[in-house]
C-alpha cells in the first residue's frame, strides 16, 4: 500500500464520512486519486467505515488492557479468549507477553471475574492489567468527553444501529429507513457526531499485518504527563492513547512505515526528563478489532 493511499486511510479513520473532494482538497490531489485508491478497498472489503458509540454510554464503565502471559501453544488460548464476547481486541504479540486483549465491562466485579477466567486457561501463566482512567485518543473515539449526559430515542437509536454497519451511509438512505425528513437526519447525525458519545470511521482488514508495524508502548512518568501525550499526538500513525491504573501511566498503541521510524520515536520518549520507563511490543497477529457493540443498554427516551 502506497503513502498516499495510507494517508487517505488516515483521514477516513478520524473522519469516516469525509467526502472524496474534501480529502482531496487536503492532501492536495484530485477526487478521482482519492477514489481510485479507496473504491477497490472498499469493494473487496479491505476498508470499511462504521460507527462506534462510546462504550460508557452503552454502560461499559470500566475497560481494560490485559496482558497474558503464555506456555506452550498459543492458538488453544486465543480460541478461548475469542469465545468472551466482551473482548474488542485480541491480539498475538512479540514481547513480555504473548497475547493482548482489550475488554469493556458494566463493573470492576465483572472485570475481576474475566480475568479470573482468563488465569483459569490452561496454558496462562500471568495476566497483567491496566484500567483505563481515560481515554486520551482514539481514531474513533477522539478525547473522552467530559460528560454522557445525553438523551437518545428510537431515531437515534435507530440511526446508529444503521451506520455500525455502513458509516457512509448517504442521508437520504438514513432519513427513508428511519422515517425523518432529510434535515432531521443530519441534524441528528452530527448532534451524535459532536456530543463525542459517536465516532465514525474506517477499518483496515489487517488481520496478517503485513501493510503495518503496529506497537504497543507502555510508559512511566513523573509529574506532569502533558509533554509524553504531545510527543505522541504529533505521530501521525497514533491510533490510542490512554492514562492508566496500573503498571504504566500512559498506554498508547501506534502503527508505523518502518523500524527505523519507531525507534526513532522511541529515542525521543526517552529523552523527555519526566519519562522513567517504557516497554514495547509488536502485535503481530490481529485475531479480533471490533467497534461495533449491541445497543440494548441505551437509556432511550420514548418518541
Amino acid at each position: 500500500m502506497d503513502q498516499l493511499t495510507k494517508k487517505i486511510i488516515l483521514i477516513l479513520r478520524r473522519h469516516g464520512r469525509s467526502s472524496f473532494s474534501d480529502i482531496a482538497r487536503e492532501l492536495d490531489i484530485t477526487r478521482e486519486q482519492v477514489a481510485s485508491r479507496v473504491n477497490p478497498l472498499f469493494q473487496s472489503g479491505q476498508l470499511r467505515v462504521i460507527a462506534a458509540p462510546h462504550p460508557r454510554v452503552l454502560g461499559l464503565t470500566v475497560s481494560a488492557h490485559i496482558s497474558i502471559k503464555v506456555s506452550g501453544s498459543i492458538q488453544p488460548i486465543v480460541k478461548a479468549l475469542e469465545g468472551m464476547d466482551s473482548l474488542v481486541f485480541i491480539s498475538v504479540a512479540a514481547g513480555a507477553f504473548q497475547v493482548i486483549a482489550e475488554t469493556g465491562l458494566p463493573s470492576m466485579t465483572e472485570l475481576r471475574q474475566q480475568i479470573s477466567t482468563i488465569r483459569a486457561i490452561k496454558g496462562v501463566t500471568d495476566v497483567q492489567v491496566l484500567v483505563y482512567e481515560r481515554l486520551l485518543s482514539s481514531f474513533f473515539l477522539g478525547e473522552e468527553p467530559e460528560s454522557f449526559n445525553y438523551n437518545f430515542d428510537e431515531y437515534d437509536i435507530s440511526i446508529i444501529t444503521i451506520l455500525q454497519q455502513d458509516g457512509r451511509a448517504s442521508y437520504a438512505d438514513i432519513a427513508e429507513r428511519v422515517g425523518l425528513s432529510l434535515s432531521g437526519c443530519r441534524i441528528r447525525v452530527q448532534r451524535l457526531l459532536e456530543s463525542g458519545v459517536m465516532q465514525i470511521g474506517a477499518i483496515k482488514q489487517r488481520s496478517d499485518m503485513t501493510d503495518d508495524l503496529l506497537f504497543g508502548i507502555g510508559i512511566n512518568a513523573h509529574g506532569d504527563l502533558q509533554d509524553v501525550t504531545k510527543l505522541l499526538r504529533a505521530e501521525m500513525g497514533l491510533e490510542f492513547m490512554a492514562r492508566t491504573v496500573g503498571r504504566y501511566d500512559i498506554i498508547a498503541t501506534l502503527s508505523f512505515n518502518s523500524l527505523r521510524d519507531f525507534n526513532k520515536l522511541i529515542s525521543r520518549l526517552l529523552e523527555l526528563p519526566t519519562v522513567t520507563y517504557s516497554e514495547q511490543w509488536l502485535h503481530v497477529q490481529l485475531v479480533r478489532e471490533r467497534y461495533d457493540r449491541p445497543l440494548e443498554h441505551l437509556k432511550v427516551t420514548r418518541v
